[in-house]
Parts: C-alpha cells; sequence; structure tokens
C-alpha cells in the first residue's frame, strides 16, 4: 500500500476503515480515551517516541500550524499499544497491520488522525521514475522516497529477519516508512518537502533503534532537489 499515492480510493478506503477502527477500539477500552478530546496536548518534541529533530518540529508546526498534539493511549483488539514506540515498531515489523507500531498525531481537539506514520519489511522497493497513479515528487533520500497527495513513502536499507529466526526467504532487506499525511489537511507552502522531512526524521530514529543507520544512510537534511513524475 502506498500513501503517497493520490489516486487511490481503495488505500483510502482502508486506511479509514483502520482508522476508525482504531478510534472505535480506543473509546471503548477501560481507562483510555481518543487523543482528539481536551484541551492540552504534547509538544512535538515528545510525540512519536521523541523521534521529530528540530527540523522534523519546525516542518510539523508549520503544516498544522499548531504546538502541541495528541497521540492515542490504551491498547487495540490485538494487543498493539496506541502510544508510538520505536522499540515495538521494530520488533514488530513483519506483524499484521493492527500489530505494527503506528505513530497516530492528531491535533488537540480534532477527531481525525493529522499525521500517521509506521513501518514494515519488505523485500523490494520501487523503482523511480512515472507513477501511473498520480503525480507525485521524489527525493534522492534512501532507495527510493516520494510525496504526493496522501502522504509519503520512504524506503531504506534495513536487514531484517523475522522474530522466528531466519532462514532461506525469513527476512528483507529494506523497510518501508509511510506516512499518511493528506495534502487537503497542510497549510502554508511547504506541503511536500515538510512531510518528507518528518518521515526522514521518524525513519531516521528508527533505524538507529534497528541498528542499521549506517546500512539505511538516511540524511540529517532533506535535499531541495526532486523530481516531479506523473
Amino acid at each position: 500500500m502506498s500513501l503517497a499515492m493520490g489516486g487511490g480510493a481503495v488505500r483510502t478506503a482502508l486506511l479509514a476503515v483502520s482508522v476508525g477502527a482504531m478510534v472505535s477500539a480506543c473509546s471503548s477500552d477501560s481507562g483510555t480515551h481518543q487523543a482528539g478530546g481536551g484541551e492540552s496536548g504534547t509538544p512535538a518534541t515528545k510525540i512519536c517516541d521523541g523521534s521529530l529533530d528540530s527540523s522534523a518540529v519546525t516542518s510539523l508546526h508549520r503544516l498544522s500550524g499548531v504546538e502541541e498534539f495528541k497521540e492515542l493511549t490504551g491498547t487495540n483488539e490485538a494487543g498493539a499499544p496506541y502510544k508510538f514506540s520505536l522499540h515495538w515498531a521494530v520488533e514488530h515489523l513483519y506483524d499484521d497491520y493492527a500489530r505494527r507500531g503506528a505513530c497516530v498525531v492528531y491535533k488537540v481537539g480534532q477527531d481525525r488522525p493529522f499525521v500517521d506514520i509506521r513501518f514494515s519489511a519488505s523485500k523490494s522497493h520501487p523503482a523511480r521514475g512515472v507513477d501511473p497513479n498520480g503525480p507525485t515528487v521524489e527525493f534522492p533520500v534512501g532507495v527510493f522516497s516520494q510525496v504526493g497527495q496522501n502522504g509519503a513513502d520512504l524506503f531504506f536499507r534495513c536487514t531484517t529477519v523475522t522474530p522466528s529466526g531466519g532462514g532461506a526467504g525469513e527476512g528483507a532487506d529494506y523497510v518501508k516508512a509511510e506516512m499518511y499525511a493528506p495534502k487537503t489537511a497542510m497549510r502554508g507552502d511547504f506541503q511536500v518537502r515538510d512531510r518528507l522531512v518528518i518521515l526522514n526524521s521518524v525513519a531516521r530514529a528508527f533505524a538507529k533503534v534497528a541498528g542499521c543507520a549506517a546500512q539505511a544512510q538516511l540524511p540529517t537534511r532533506i535535499p531541495e532537489e526532486n523530481r516531479t513524475t506523473g
């Protein structure tokens, strides 16, 4: 599933079901609450397990127009915690969608996610070039990265194996970081680059915890150069 592409009605529907189930399960959990409610929030430096660097914090402030956010708490029906943990994301890289670590960020007072970031193992990555599903902007970050209408995708080198061990076919050479952050919810004139700045920052933190930072070679600064496809 590519969340960056703009023409995916099926992808949007699947995401809506996933997010809807997340919010519904959270609100029914004892002692938990829906993150969008209430007036107080958390600084951007502390969301997503503290994985946003100064550039990513600036980008998130610019895109949202606010400085504090909310994340979901509690656990879902699969037993996965709603609050994002880099270690959980690394350990559950091969799990089903519902159990993977996800950083779901809300603007205070809203019940619709502003940003949704998650990771999965991948044995391959897309080729750079024209995207038949809609216009995207590619950046020379990782082995493949693109930003589109609904978010961004970033593939980077990170050799991993399934928790059960690692025989032939039991591992993957790449990790896919995907971010749902629709352009229609963003503000300002930097929606394309800022979204990748945020995703890259969380991906860099993930790679450090996973022990593949040197292999991933993700930059501390997103290059200005890019290419529009589609």
